[in-house]
C-alpha cells in the first residue's frame, strides 16, 4: 500500500479564536483583501467585527469586497482580483459559506497571475496570494480544500478550480458565527458536509488509511446531527452547532485527499438550471446514488456508511434526505439529456466502489427527477 496525505492549513477552532490568536494573521502579509457575500451574513454574526479588531490590534491593513453572490461567477472573481490589485493586497481573507470562500481563493490566484479566463480554469498559474478561511456555515469545508467552485456559464454548469496552492494557510472555526443560521440553511449546509464525508468514503481508488478514518468520524458526528435537524423536537444548541461545524471540516480534510464522486457533479446540473442550493441538491440525489452502489456492488462499505452514520438502512435514510432535502424538480427531457451529458463527461464520478456505465447514469437521473411512485429503495 502506498499512499500520502498532506494538510497544509493551521486550523484554531472554538469560540474567539480570531481576536485570542490574532498575531498568525500577522505572518500572513501587511494589508489583506477581505471578501464577503452580499448578503451581509458576516457583519450580523460578528465574524467581520472580531477580524476588523484583530487586524487592527496587530496594525494590519484591509480593505473589503462584498460582492460575491451565490455560486459565485468567474467574473465576480476576476473583479474581486481587480479590487485586490488596486489596494496592493498581499493576502486575502475568506468570511462566510462556500460562496465567498471559494471566491477568495480564485480572487487570491487572480491578483497575482496575468493571466486570462481560459489559462485560469487550465491552471496556468504558479503563485497564489496566501489565503485565511473563516467559515460562517457548517457545510463546506471550503477552509481546508484544494477546491474553488465556480459558475461557468459557457459550460452550463459549476467549475472546479483544484490546486494545492489555493488550500488556506490559516483557518478559524467559531462555532458562534453559525448561532444564527436560519434552519433551512444549517439543513442544506449539513447534508452538503455528510455528502462530502460519505463520498469520500466511497472514493476508493484515492482512499488512503487516513481519509477514511476522517470521512466515518464525520459520518459518525454529523448522522445524528442531521437526524436531529429533522425531529419534531430539535435543538440547535452551541454543542450541536459545534458538533456540525466540526464535522464539516472533518469532511473537507476528507475530500482533500479522495475527492467527490457522482452526487457532486450531478448536483451542479441541479443548482445551475434549477437555482437549488449546492447542499439540497444532493440530499435529493443521494438516496438513488445509495441505491446505485448498492444495486451495482456488494462493497461492505455501503452497510457500515449508514451504520456509523445511525441509520436503521437504506429506507431510513431515504425518508430522511427526502424530509430535509423535498422531492427533486421535475425537469425537462432537454434538461436531463444535459444533465446526463455534464455529469457522463466528468472524471471524478469513476472515483466510485460502483462503477458506472453511461446507462447507470441516465436511469440515475431519471430516478432523481421523475418521481417514480414506486421506488425499489429499500
Amino acid at each position: 500500500m502506498s499512499w500520502q496525505n498532506h494538510f497544509p492549513t493551521k486550523v484554531f477552532f472554538g469560540s474567539h479564536v480570531i481576536v485570542d490568536n490574532c498575531a498568525a494573521l500577522k505572518t500572513m502579509g501587511s494589508k489583506a483583501l477581505v471578501v464577503l457575500g452580499q448578503g451581509g451574513s458576516a457583519r450580523r454574526n460578528g465574524a467581520l467585527d472580531d477580524l476588523c479588531r484583530a487586524l487592527d490590534q496587530i496594525a494590519v491593513s484591509y480593505a473589503i469586497f462584498d460582492q460575491v453572490e451565490g455560486n459565485p461567477s468567474i467574473e465576480t472573481a476576476i473583479n474581486g482580483a481587480c479590487v485586490a490589485k488596486k489596494e496592493q493586497a498581499d493576502f486575502i481573507i475568506g468570511i462566510g459559506g462556500g460562496s465567498p470562500l471559494d471566491a477568495a481563493k480564485a480572487i487570491a490566484i487572480l491578483a497575482i497571475n496575468p493571466i486570462g479566463e481560459q489559462e485560469f480554469l487550465a491552471l496556468h498559474f504558479d503563485r497564489v496570494l496566501p489565503i485565511v478561511a473563516i467559515p460562517t456555515t457548517a457545510g463546506t469545508g471550503s477552509e481546508v480544500t484544494p477546491y474553488s467552485i465556480l459558475t461557468n456559464p459557457a459550460t452550463e454548469s459549476k467549475q472546479r478550480i483544484i490546486h494545492p496552492h489555493i488550500i488556506p494557510r490559516l483557518a478559524f472555526l467559531d462555532p458562534r458565527y453559525t448561532m444564527g443560521l436560519p434552519v433551512r440553511v444549517t439543513i442544506d449546509t449539513g447534508v452538503d458536509a455528510y455528502s462530502h464525508a460519505l463520498e469520500s468514503y466511497f472514493c476508493i481508488n484515492k482512499l488512503s488509511p487516513f481519509s477514511e478514518l476522517l470521512a466515518l468520524e464525520a459520518m459518525r458526528i454529523l448522522g445524528p446531527e442531521i437526524k436531529n435537524l429533522a425531529s419534531d423536537s430539535w435543538q440547535l444548541l452551541y454543542q450541536n452547532r459545534a458538533n456540525l461545524l466540526y464535522g464539516s471540516l472533518l469532511g473537507g480534510m476528507a475530500i482533500s485527499v479522495t475527492g467527490t464522486t457522482i452526487p457532486h457533479t450531478l448536483g451542479f446540473s441541479l443548482t445551475y438550471f434549477k437555482d437549488i442550493p449546492h447542499g439540497r441538491a444532493n440530499g435529493m440525489i443521494l438516496p438513488a446514488y445509495m441505491y446505485f452502489n448498492q444495486r451495482k456492488s456488494a462493497d461492505p462499505r455501503i452497510k457500515k456508511a449508514l451504520r456509523v452514520s445511525g441509520f436503521d438502512g437504506l429506507k431510513q435514510f431515504k425518508e430522511l434526505m427526502r424530509e430535509l432535502c423535498g422531492q427533486p424538480p421535475c425537469c425537462s427531457r432537454e434538461e436531463k439529456e444535459i444533465f446526463v451529458s455534464t455529469t457522463w463527461q466528468a472524471p471524478n464520478i469513476f472515483n466510485n466502489i460502483a462503477v458506472p456505465e453511461r446507462q447507470d447514469i441516465e436511469q440515475l437521473v431519471e430516478s432523481v427527477v421523475s418521481l417514480p411512485r414506486n421506488d425499489s429503495l429499500v
